[in-house]
């Protein structure tokens, strides 16, 4: 395992235990979903590195890329919601 999957895996697991935590405590759904996006950004960042000078491109990136974008996607639609669910000013006091 190289120096770039050491930090990735910890930044990974990182945002998983923040968003399981914010998750089941119930915290604001906009922390959950900005945590999600960042997740998925993470996720997708080392699956390009990975598969650009260690794996290769395989059915396998190309799935997990995808899961990654999807992720993402969901996230910002979630956070598109949130904004037109609370208003402009309002969504915007907490950032």
């Amino acid at each position: 395992m190289t120096a770039v999957d050491v930090i990735a895996v910890v930044v990974l697991t990182l945002f998983l235990i923040q968003f399981l935590r914010l998750a089941v405590s119930g915290g604001s759904k906009k922390a959950l979903f900005l945590t999600l996006a960042l997740f998925s950004m993470s996720l997708g960042v080392w699956l390009i590195y990975n598969a650009s000078f260690v794996w290769g491109w395989d059915v396998y990136t190309y799935v997990s890329l995808a899961f990654a974008v999807g992720m993402f996607l969901l996230s910002v639609f979630g956070l598109y919601r949130l904004r037109e669910e609370e208003g402009s000013r309002e969504f915007q006091k907490e950032i």
